[in-house]
């Protein structure tokens, strides 16, 4: 669910270069021979997205008969052949979204759901209900959401002695613990407690759990306070003073996820996708809901069903995407481990907490009881800037060449001219 995105001139000639794209697209909109549009529905993903949209679909297409929907499925440059679409006059009726969901919603390309999710707090918590909503109107439906957790080698943590990680740690907890998972031979690391980077759901965890914020209540930033510098200070004394997580120029040719799963370290804060990628780890491992520092803040994985607004036909969209959002609709998602539902009686059944997939006997339970810890990031149609300002601003602090005060300061100067407050 991780989504980065390129832009650039790249993207512009990519779109002057899809003119025969737009033709072929256009042409998925139409009838399905037996008179009726057929709706379309675009996601991205692997094959095992495609097949349990596919097997959801089939369920609405139970109770919407008369509302066919076609499933295409876009591999790469999602949103460049989006927007190529919209340009042609031929969007999709119903889109897959993310964290560039306000980007299209402040272009007026996405139908308001306000009314048609009166319960998105009760539904899907108060976390997504704050993710899709931008001035005061609800855009997108969630539809997957797994908030993050500590993915840990028990192997390490008990031939260390170390309790095993839960959210009653709090930073000094998780600094002392970590300093026992530590393994160095010749004064070369062998083992690390734990690795991140500058990805923003790890970086601006520390920032929220200390108080922080990125933008304030009126949407200026304020990256450089006085609680995200010490915030960013602790998590920068993880690699230079305390040397318990690795250093950018230590990883690489790796990363967090792949570390993990090679048994160099002992913690991997990460999302549910990780599941299915560690089905052949050679160690035990578990799952566990993150720490805490001076408030609860947990960084969610999130994807909405959205509605075109320029649909020809929003009203059979609209059903469509509540069928699909719903406890029914979603039941496919937990049966398969694909992901956590979104919808919050879908994620708490047993077709989820008990998942047949599930042979490691995981306390899929992490993942539901840290849905009510989560934090909604600034997802403002700038998003894109704000993560890019952010990286470039604090790479030289991360590489220990400069202050993160000095990082912070940057990145705060970059976002009040990009947002011009």
């Amino acid at each position: 669910m991780r989504s980065w995105k390129k832009k650039g001139l790249t993207a512009i000639l990519a779109v002057l270069a899809s003119v025969s794209m737009v033709s072929s697209l256009a042409a998925c909109g139409g009838s399905n021979g037996s008179g009726k549009d057929e709706l379309v529905l675009t996601i991205w993903g692997g094959d095992i997205d495609k097949r349990v949209m596919q097997k959801r679909l089939s369920l609405a297409k139970k109770k919407y008969p008369n509302i066919p929907v076609k499933l295409q499925y876009i591999a790469k440059d999602y949103d460049t052949k989006i927007q190529t679409m919209f340009s042609g006059g031929t969007p999709p009726d119903i889109l897959e979204m993310a964290d560039n969901i306000n980007a299209y919603s402040s272009r007026g390309q996405l139908a308001d759901l306000t009314s048609d999710f009166p319960n998105v707090a009760r539904d899907y918590g108060k976390t997504n209900q704050k993710i899709y909503t931008y001035k005061g109107k609800l855009y997108g439906a969630p539809d997957r959401a797994a908030p993050a957790v500590i993915f840990y080698n028990k192997d390490i943590f008990d031939a260390a002695g170390v309790e095993y990680p839960s959210e009653k740690w709090d930073w000094n907890t998780f600094l002392t613990n970590a300093q026992k998972l530590v393994k160095r031979e010749n004064g070369k690391t062998t083992q690390w407690a734990y690795c991140e980077g500058d990805w923003w759901a790890w970086y601006m965890t520390w920032i929220y759990q200390n108080g922080g914020r990125i933008l304030d209540k009126d949407g200026k930033p304020v990256v450089n306070s006085p609680e995200n510098v010490e915030a960013m200070q602790f998590y920068q004394d993880l690699m230079y003073k305390y040397e318990v997580i690795p250093k950018p120029q230590e990883i690489t040719d790796s990363g967090a996820d792949p570390l993990f799963a090679q048994g160099k370290t002992a913690m991997n804060v990460t999302g549910f996708w990780d599941i299915s990628s560690l089905k052949d780890a050679k160690f035990n491992w578990g799952v566990a809901p993150l720490w805490h520092g001076k408030k609860t803040a947990v960084p969610m994985f999130f994807n909405a069903l959205t509605v075109s607004s320029q649909s020809k036909h929003k009203d059979d969209a609209i059903k469509i995407v509540k069928y699909l959002t719903s406890k029914e609709g979603q039941r496919p998602i937990a049966e398969s481990g694909l992901d956590m539902p979104a919808n919050l009686a879908a994620a708490k059944d047993k077709s989820f907490t008990q998942a047949s997939w599930n042979k490691n006997g995981l306390d899929l339970t992490a993942f539901t009881r840290s849905t009510s810890m989560t934090y909604a990031p600034p997802l403002t149609p700038e998003w894109s800037q704000i993560t890019k300002a952010m990286s470039d601003g604090m790479s030289q602090t991360w590489n220990g060449k400069q202050d993160v005060k000095t990082g912070l300061d940057k990145a705060q100067k970059t976002l009040e001219q990009a947002l011009n407050k």
